[in-house]
């Protein structure tokens, strides 16, 4: 099957002057997040993550997940010399049909 991250773009591209773009299934990092949010979407749903985070540390894993990510979210901005999430850009997302 398809990725659900591919028809991302073109969903963005014809959507989101219209509606918030969100995208949710398999995303469970900082550069997940890094890449959904290059493909067009504004925001992320990391339900798995919170959840392993919260079973591994009680109600501290969930603040402890969201370091994690935004620690890794800023590793690959660094990576790719990107300032602001804003311009990250869509070169992140490899089509390999």
């Amino acid at each position: 099957g398809q990725s659900t991250i591919k028809p991302l773009t073109r969903i963005a591209a014809k959507y989101s002057d219209k509606i918030k773009v969100m995208m949710d299934s398999g995303m469970r990092s900082g550069p997940d997040i890094a890449r959904t949010i290059a493909s067009g979407a504004e925001f992320t749903f990391m339900g798995r993550s919170f959840m392993y985070g919260v079973a591994a540390l009680g109600q501290e894993g969930g603040n402890h997940t969201i370091s994690i990510l935004k620690r890794q979210l800023q590793q690959v901005m660094e990576q790719i010399c990107c300032e602001r999430v804003e311009d990250l850009p869509n070169h992140l997302i490899h089509d390999n049909n």
